[in-house]
């Protein structure tokens, strides 16, 4: 075996090759090692220097965005329309428009929770000499002073100076205030409104930031490796400290120390200063940490990094004796495999990574390819698919709607809309080389401009004879006669436009309205009805279904029609089953004037319908067959319309109510075997979505889907809260350890299985073991 390894390892290049670069590697903790014993002491005053600086920037930019919230809420409040009415309103004395401010102090009010720097604010209203605040309205401003009021500024010069002056974005330094008789010191933020005051304020908006606020912004910093942190204005002035006095402040000079621009710099106490400005408002933040914890730790790394790197050295040859082995051996089995299905014998490259690198180039070539030649058929596969849909060849609604879903840029507006078929009139019989080219030509500038008209339709058009042309008209609503209406004028629009451009003359025909794309293929059938009909007419006009004359000798009850309402039968699909049966009694009853004769031939065929649908999946069941061959062959011939029409959709619901039925039957069968599964297999730490699609056999979307849908919880949160059950018994009944009964339930890792137990319990696993106890 040693011999087997040794020759495996000799004859492989690519294991050669790992070796020798981890062998490489080994020689860098050793010369890492011996540069740390030296210049430990930088590296650890560096680490603290970046960490405080990037918590230091941290908070800087949170204060930033808060500041930024609270002049955005100045600038909203200045475009509040009720607010802007009460300061323009002309005031007449001892008269308050009461709701107005009720109203606007409401609208107001719900500011103060969107930021808690907005907790204490009041706008000032010059012209009612009122006061807003979060807990109310003060009509006598005296009032609201003698609550909350600066301590160092009198009343005349608040009224002069705060709310009697124009302010834009203007922000006073810490200075103390009394709030409601509690001493604090307060930063203020002023602003006049409206924004676009010059001369006169109409009022101001006057936000209170508590000191503590801002200052709870910084003490990570001071908390982590102790001292101080400090914000000033551009001016020098105190906005915000923690763990230290205006008086040391003032010792330090500290404005001047940081005014040169460095952002680290030591002053004579062996303190660090790191300071950083802000772009948005100016602020100088500044942070003071002691020489001494920032340089404790130096001495024990370097010891500490000498340990490591001769250990490394140690594990490290024989990890790279296995990580060689391990790491080269799924590449030697892609170059086998690449070898073996590319049929190459030897490698046509220098080395292995090259090889590798130029199949797969040669793969990704050929994906590229591949998406390129399916981007260049989409406007073919939209085509086919108009085509499908104008002839009915799905089988249901849904199948329509899946392939439109795999079509990214088929667009239709809606279910509801018409079909048209323009005809290019005087080509009749006319087969040439030239002829052919002239109808290209004019079916082109056709669809040009009716690409060029789309608003309110989406037309969808497609070719269905050299002088003919389908289009699929959608809505976004139901169609009316104003809809039908406005498509009249397209195209007498697009009628007029060839004729006086082009000289061509044609014929339109539109079916009438359908209000699903299942029963677009109908209205298709009735615009050729319409089209063949307009030969008895002398001029080229629009033609609608329903002018024209139908037929009343025979029924109407199609091959297509039928295969519809067996198709959405077979799938449960009640509603589209009632839609398309309603549609055919409009048609033979509402449209045409049927003898008895063929009534009665009509019926043969629907019972003849239930008859076929018995021979197809699930009907062909005996139980089931049972039930419903001997309603079908009781179904007669009334003489009431309505009473026949009430008959055959009990039949066609009770078929409908059969399919789903079984549906359900499946569906359970198939919940039940996966709960099943969970249940046996959840030990399993690499229990997976895939493996579950495979011992059910279905895929592995449809899978998640349907649990989601029965069930109403995911397919990952019940596996969890299995889990999480098994756990709960092994905490009560076993003396396990947390790690152990983290892997007996399927975990890989300790810390995931206490933060899913306490995600579904509420409390962590040893919580809840002690509480047991």
């Amino acid at each position: 075996m040693k011999l087997k390894f040794n020759l495996r390892f000799k004859h492989s290049p690519i294991f050669r090759s790992f070796l020798i670069s981890y062998v490489l590697i080994l020689f860098i903790p050793m010369l890492t090692g011996f540069i740390s014993y030296f210049v430990s002491s930088d590296i650890i005053k560096t680490n603290s220097l970046e960490a405080s600086a990037m918590m230091l920037n941290q908070s800087k930019d949170i204060l930033d965005r808060r500041m930024e919230e609270v002049e955005n809420i100045t600038r909203q409040l200045s475009l509040d329309q009720d607010l802007n009415y009460l300061l323009n309103e002309q005031v007449e004395a001892d008269h308050f428009n009461v709701y107005a401010l009720w109203k606007s102090w409401r609208n107001t009010t719900a500011y103060s929770l969107t930021n808690n720097f907005l907790e204490d604010f009041y706008i000032y209203l010059d012209n009612y000499q009122v006061i807003f605040t979060p807990s109310g309205v003060f009509v006598r401003p005296d009032d609201y002073y003698d609550l909350y009021h600066y301590q160092d500024i009198d009343h005349s010069q608040w009224k002069q100076d705060i709310v009697g002056k124009i302010h834009r974005r203007e922000t006073l330094p810490s200075q103390p205030f009394i709030n409601n008789g509690k001493k604090t010191n307060v930063i203020t933020y002023l602003q006049s409104i409206p924004f676009d005051s010059f001369q006169h304020s109409l009022g101001t908006v006057v936000i209170l930031i508590d000191e503590s606020e801002i200052a709870k912004m910084l003490e990570r910093i001071p908390k982590q490796y102790g001292g101080w942190a400090y914000i000033c204005d551009k001016d020098g002035h105190t906005i915000a400290r923690m763990g230290i006095e205006d008086s040391q402040i003032q010792a330090l000079n500290i404005p001047n120390l940081i005014s040169n621009g460095s952002t680290n710099t030591f002053v004579e106490d062996k303190t660090l200063l790191i300071s950083s400005k802000s772009t948005y408002n100016g602020w100088v933040y500044v942070v003071g940490l002691p020489k001494s914890t920032v340089m404790k730790q130096s001495e024990f790394i370097a010891k500490v990094t000498w340990i490591i790197t001769a250990s490394t050295l140690l594990l490290g040859i024989v990890a790279a004796l296995l990580f060689a082995y391990r790491n080269s051996a799924p590449i030697n089995r892609i170059v086998t495999a690449f070898r073996e299905q590319t049929g190459q014998g030897s490698y046509k490259a220098k080395n292995e990574y090259d090889f590798l690198q130029g199949n797969i180039s040669n793969l990704l070539a050929s994906q590229k390819s591949l998406e390129e030649e399916l981007r260049c058929q989409q406007p073919l596969l939209e085509d086919a698919f108009v085509k499908r849909l104008l002839k009915g060849e799905f089988d249901s609604l849904q199948e329509v709607r899946t392939l439109m879903h795999s079509l990214p840029n088929m667009n239709l507006k809606g279910d509801a809309g018409y079909v048209a078929i323009i005809r290019i009139n005087g080509y009749s019989g006319l087969i040439s080389k030239e002829i052919i080219h002239e109808l290209n030509t004019a079916r082109l500038l056709m669809k040009k401009f009716l690409h060029e008209v789309e608003g309110m339709f989406q037309l969808n058009v497609t070719d269905i004879d050299s002088d003919k042309i389908a289009i699929l008209i959608t809505l976004d609503e139901e169609a009316d006669s104003s809809k039908a209406d406005e498509l009249a004028a397209v195209f007498d629009l697009l009628r007029e436009y060839v004729k006086a451009e082009y000289r061509i003359q044609m014929t339109v025909a539109i079916g009438s309205s359908f209000q699903a794309l299942s029963d677009s293929s109908r209205s298709f059938e009735e615009a050729r009805e319409a089209l063949d009909y307009s030969v008895l007419i002398e001029e080229a006009k629009t033609i609608w279904y329903q002018d024209i004359i139908k037929e009343s000798t025979t029924y109407y009850y199609p091959i297509d029609m039928e295969l519809r309402i067996m198709n959405a039968v077979k799938i449960g699909e009640l509603h589209e089953v009632y839609r398309i049966f309603e549609q055919l009694l409009e048609q033979n009853f509402s449209e045409r004037q049927l003898s008895a004769e063929m009534v009665q031939q009509l019926f043969g065929e629907l019972k003849g319908t239930f008859f076929k649908l018995l021979q197809h999946s699930p009907f062909t069941d005996q139980a089931v067959s049972e039930g419903l061959k001997p309603r079908v062959e009781q179904l007669q011939l009334s003489t009431s319309l309505e009473r026949l029409r009430n008959e055959i959709l009990g039949l066609l619901e009770a078929f409908c109510n059969r399919v789903l039925k079984k549906k359900e039957n499946s569906t359970g069968e198939i919940i039940s075997k996966i709960v099943t599964f969970l249940e046996s297999h959840y030990p399993d730490s690499d229990l997976n979505l895939y493996r579950i699609s495979v011992a059910v056999e279905l895929p592995e979307k449809y899978i998640s889907q349907l649990f989601k849908e029965q069930t109403g919880e995911n397919l990952s949160d019940y596996l969890e809260k299995i889990r999480i059950k098994n756990a709960t018994d092994l905490l009560f009944n076993s003396e396990h350890t947390i790690d152990e009964i983290s892997q007996h339930v399927g975990y890989n890792s300790a810390h995931a299985f206490r933060r899913a137990f306490k995600r579904v319990s509420g409390v962590s696993p040893s919580i809840y073991r002690k509480t047991l106890n």
